[in-house]
């Protein structure tokens, strides 16, 4: 695990636009869902004359179709950042209350958009749907929650972890992604991943700057070849 003074971006770019671009690519994200909810919910319409001939059947879904569609994003486990960002929200009430550190953890796929680009979605579909299983299968299923912030970027809530032990955490899914194959045709991918790290109460109380403080460590990171993590 490399230490954090050394992986640690300039306190500087806090204050410039980075950082502001890291919160305004958050809020809009959740803006998104909201207005994605809102247009496409799954709700049943009464039968018309043009539309009677359609089975009952056809206007419901399964309870387990309406949990996916209203909380997952697309798989189980993997929450959608409106949901995220409302159990991070209560996760800090309840870490202010009883004074308990959390940590949250930006995890980037590194070069996932040229192996998209070069190699199609096939196989970028591939890996990232192996990297979700790894963090799904490293996180702790009864605390932990994990949102998707894009195609290639997730976000780990970790509760009652200090920022060192969500260190361990990314050093510990980094080396299990090392012994990962992937393969196109015969050409042999390596993949790895970026790592941003930030905690409460060290640096910030609110829930949306929490997570563009590890989004801006996590860029920090890609921005000098990946594969390694950095705090906020």
């Amino acid at each position: 695990m490399s230490d954090p003074n050394s992986q640690q971006p300039d306190k500087a770019s806090f204050t410039t636009g980075s950082f502001n671009d890291s919160l305004r690519n958050i809020r809009d994200r959740v803006f998104e869902e909201q207005g994605d909810r809102g247009a496409g919910a799954p709700y049943a319409q009464p039968a018309t004359a043009f539309n009677e001939e359609k089975k009952e059947a056809d206007f419901y879904i399964t309870e387990e179709e309406l949990e996916m569609l209203t909380f997952y994003d697309g798989v189980k486990g993997i929450y959608k950042l409106r949901y995220f960002m409302q159990t991070l929200f209560r996760e800090l009430k309840r870490s202010k209350r009883f004074n308990r550190t959390t940590s949250v953890v930006v995890a980037q796929i590194d070069g996932y958009q040229n192996v998209l680009r070069q190699y199609g979605p096939a196989t970028a579909d591939q890996i990232s749907g192996a990297v979700v299983k790894l963090l799904l299968d490293g996180a702790r299923s009864d605390l932990d929650t994990i949102g998707k912030l894009s195609a290639d970027r997730y976000v780990l809530l970790l509760p009652e972890t200090p920022g060192r032990g969500a260190a361990v955490l990314c050093d510990r899914l980094q080396k299990k992604l090392s012994t990962m194959e992937f393969k196109h045709n015969w050409t042999v991918l390596p993949v790895t991943l970026s790592f941003g790290v930030s905690y409460y109460p060290g640096h910030a109380n609110d829930p949306t700057e929490l997570i563009a403080r590890a989004d801006l460590a996590c860029e920090f990171v890609t921005d000098r070849g990946g594969g390694n993590t950095a705090f906020a």
